[in-house]
């Protein structure tokens, strides 16, 4: 008798199993008809830190030094006409020494490895280090008595090259090939760019005499002011230092793309701080950025909320930021989880509900779960249930399981239980 009972569970369990299974099969070829729906955003690359193999290196060496050939046997491209008083002479300069008058000549110069350069009649003439204008009139200087009937001139005819190091927080720290002609923001893309811990306020030019210049790459990629990209010269180090950790930190949370701790300045207002980082679009709200500020503990005070952009009683667009301080940025993507096909994150869309995204996520709209989403606020941390709730970036939008799919939970231990007790049924385990 039971084990008619139980076979008989067992073969309702199968015909139950066969019906969800259908059902189930006619949902994922739907899916797959269903080509408007958006892939989630995969933010497993975000975290990704690419390490390159000696194999891969060897490769890019290669093709770097095929580069570099490429380049030396073409034309220089320079941004304007050389400054014969910042152009500064070194080993490998070419010139033409012209001679003009009865009888005209072009003799063709090369500053020697010693930075000495040998003109006809004169001799050498050290012009290693010096500016183009200094060199071109000591040479008409030193030549004029030698040719008194003739007109003497110095033109410089090609630039020399010459190696310069890139160091510090770049992708790729080296020695590089460049001309006198080449900048400090050429330099620092050649070497791959700036590292996420490059801090690129301070950015040092150590010249072979000792001195050092800085350099603001920040403020030349928002201003594009030419004055404050140095010229380097051969033997000069850029070196990019890192993040100052024992200096005025703020941390950058919320947009996962731009999230990170950050240096800043002293008096650094939050909008200049958020320019010089590049955070904002044009569609940014500006009103749900936040700045947490954790006051001071011995005055009894706790962490105070700032709306620099929201509230007209605050501090306004003028906050100046101070270490320690946490920037909220508003999230620009909306995630989904729960009973859907497809969770994750998604895009944030102005005005669109909480089914719209439990839609794209793909969710069943046929077992009556939708009516029971629930939607949970990132900025007011408060929970709405309802399918129509406006989702606003940042949202967690959570489906929960319709009665079909928690009925075909239920059905899945049928087979289960049904084995066990045939199997207790075998070994006698069951009394008659």
């Amino acid at each position: 008798m039971r084990v008619r009972f139980a076979s008989g569970i067992f073969l309702c369990a199968l015909f139950f199993w066969g019906v969800l299974g259908a059902q189930v099969l006619d949902e994922e070829e739907g899916g797959r008809k269903q080509s408007s729906i958006p892939k989630a955003v995969d933010f497993s690359k975000v975290f990704e830190k690419e390490t390159m193999t000696r194999e891969e290196f060897e490769v890019w060496k290669r093709e770097r030094e095929a580069r570099l050939r490429e380049r030396l046997s073409q034309v220089e491209a320079l941004e304007c006409a050389v400054d014969p008083d910042t152009y500064i002479v070194g080993p490998g300069d070419i010139f033409s020494f012209n001679i003009w008058g009865a009888l005209e000549e072009q003799v063709p110069l090369i500053v020697s490895p010693e930075g000495k350069l040998l003109v006809p009649s004169v001799g050498e003439i050290d012009v290693d280090r010096r500016p183009l204008s200094e060199v071109q009139a000591l040479v008409l200087e030193k030549a004029s008595s030698y040719y008194e009937k003739s007109r003497v001139t110095l033109t410089l005819e090609a630039l020399r090259f010459f190696r310069v190091h890139v160091v510090g927080e770049v992708e790729y720290p080296g020695t590089y090939v460049a001309q006198a002609v080449d900048r400090v923001s050429s330099m620092i893309a050649e070497a791959g760019g700036v590292t996420e811990w490059a801090w690129k306020r301070g950015i040092e030019l150590r010249h072979p005499d000792g001195r050092i210049d800085f350099f603001d790459l920040a403020a030349f990629e928002q201003e594009g002011n030419l004055e404050q990209d140095l010229f380097v010269n051969g033997g000069s180090v850029v070196y990019v230092p890192p993040i100052g950790l024992g200096k005025s930190l703020v941390k950058v949370e919320g947009d996962l793309e731009s999230a990170g701790v950050y240096q800043i300045f002293r008096d650094e207002t939050l909008l200049a701080f958020l320019q010089r980082i590049r955070v904002l679009e044009r569609n940014t709200d500006l009103s749900k950025i936040a700045v947490i500020r954790r006051e001071d503990a011995s005055e009894g005070q706790g962490t105070d909320c700032i709306l620099p952009f929201a509230d007209a009683d605050s501090l306004g667009v003028d906050c100046p930021l101070q270490d320690g301080d946490r920037v909220v940025l508003p999230s620009k993507y909306v995630y989904v989880k729960g009973s859907v096909q497809h969770p994750g994150a998604y895009p944030y869309v102005l005005n669109l509900t909480a089914k719209d995204y439990a839609g794209m996520a793909g969710g069943d709209y046929r077992s009556g779960g939708i009516k029971g989403v629930k939607v949970y606020h990132a900025r007011t941390k408060k929970t709405e249930k309802g399918p129509n709730i406006l989702v606003e970036p940042g949202d967690v939008v959570h489906l929960n399981p319709g009665w079909n799919e928690r009925f075909r939970n239920y059905i899945q231990f049928i087979p289960v239980i049904t084995s066990l007790i045939l199997a207790a049924e075998a070994a006698g385990l069951l009394g008659n």
